[in-house]
């Protein structure tokens, strides 16, 4: 990595940027640009995850540096089109060299920023408020970028509409990689943080649903109420379940059977759960078969008398006869 042009690209981008479109000493800038890249969004990634700490260290300074050149892999095709059809027919080797000054030179923001982000880590900032100073820095960087490629383009016709262009292409595809190597930081929740978090949706989607919940209109995430434990949310037909504390302090919660009615579970103070609760000698319910088909339900009291009462699982619905 030529430290002559990491220097350029940090005071002069307006030469590097000209160099480039220039197609003038493009190796040694890409070279200096793919080592800006590694060294600095590496950097700045570990800084990220010293949040969490351990593993995801390693796993942050791997995937930011990953991110960005997956970006720059699928969006230097698409620029060196468009620029083709603005009006600036430019070889390739040209485009990939301004897109390789414009990531290095945003990598060297990171790096720059990467000491004041460590160091309030360390004071203790937040998991929300680690994530929106990450992100200004990601803007700042960003724009930087961006000042490099304003400038390859140079002046003449249609330089605006190029450039809004290159900065629709870069932002689509930066932020869908950056989404799909998710996480960066670690949620507190997460007792394992893994290296790829499961699919949600998408970049776009996750925009679209922050600009909803800024507007305070809140969407419920169909697979957390799939999640929930039984007694939670609302069933597949329809009824909702209601966990609340009676007086005791004992749980109820309404679950509703197959057939749609409901049946109030209502757990003990000891946290045991009761449906049909045996008396207190021991003896279990017994239905015994009577002669037509109908049932009796023996219900053995303290004293082991036999109370005699009505079959709700018989067919018929008959009252159910005492036995001599």
């Amino acid at each position: 990595m030529s430290a002559s042009v990491v220097s350029r690209l940090l005071r002069s981008p307006a030469e590097v940027a000209a160099s480039c479109r220039e197609d003038r000493d493009i190796r040694a800038i890409a070279l200096a640009s793919l080592g800006a890249i590694a060294l600095g969004s590496a950097v700045f990634g570990g800084v990220i995850g010293s949040f969490r700490g351990g593993a995801q260290i390693a796993y942050a300074a791997v995937k930011v540096p990953l991110a960005m050149l997956i970006t720059l892999a699928l969006s230097v095709p698409a620029l060196h089109a468009l620029s083709a059809v603005l009006g600036r027919p430019w070889p390739m080797r040209s485009v990939i060299a301004l897109a390789l000054a414009s990531a290095g030179r945003s990598s060297l923001v990171l790096l720059a920023f990467a000491p004041v982000l460590w160091l309030l880590t360390d004071v203790g900032l937040g998991y929300h408020a680690s994530s929106v100073a990450a992100w200004l820095a990601y803007a700042v960087a960003g724009l930087a970028a961006i000042g490099v490629l304003v400038r390859g383009i140079g002046v003449g016709r249609g330089r605006w509409l190029t450039a809004a262009a290159f900065m629709a292409v870069f932002f689509a595809v930066g932020g869908q990689a950056a989404w799909i190597l998710r996480p960066y930081l670690g949620r507190p929740s997460e007792k394992v943080v893994p290296f790829l978090r499961a699919r949600e949706g998408s970049f776009s989607d996750a925009l679209v649903k922050s600009c909803r919940s800024a507007l305070g209109i809140y969407d419920e995430d169909l697979r957390s109420l799939d999640a929930r434990r039984p007694g939670q949310g609302p069933w597949r037909d329809g009824v909702d379940s209601i966990d609340g504390a009676s007086a005791d302090g004992a749980t109820v919660r309404e679950v509703p059977p197959a057939d749609g009615a409901t049946v109030r579970e209502v757990p003990p103070a000891d946290g045991a759960t009761v449906r049909e609760a045996p008396p207190t000698d021991g003896a279990t319910l017994r239905e015994v078969p009577f002669a037509d088909g109908a049932t009796r339900r023996e219900i053995p009291s303290v004293d082991g008398a036999t109370s005699n009462g009505l079959d709700r699982g018989a067919e018929r619905g008959d009252l159910v006869k005492e036995a001599r």
